[in-house]
């Protein structure tokens, strides 16, 4: 499974974390400080590009205002080592 974008109202937001209410069901997505600054306040329609990384342990999605800050993401989770 792949969810490529969350579209719907953020409820709140936290250093890291936005919380974004998509047709009733609430996604607490990890985002960096530039996607949370320009984000907007809680009551905003919102749309966020993202990335879902599965673990043993757990399953985080990564939100992103623009798909060029997702493919740098995307690109540094993919050097072993690194994520």
């Amino acid at each position: 499974m792949v969810i490529a974008g969350v579209e719907g109202v953020l409820r709140s937001r936290g250093d890291d974390w936005l919380i974004i209410d998509v047709g009733g069901v609430s996604f607490r997505i990890f985002a960096p400080t530039s996607t949370i600054s320009t984000i907007g306040s809680p009551g905003v329609r919102v749309y966020l590009h993202t990335s879902l990384q599965v673990r043993e342990d757990s399953l985080t999605l990564y939100g992103f205002s623009s798909i060029d800050e997702l493919s740098q993401f995307e690109m540094l989770i993919n050097v072993s080592g690194v994520g």
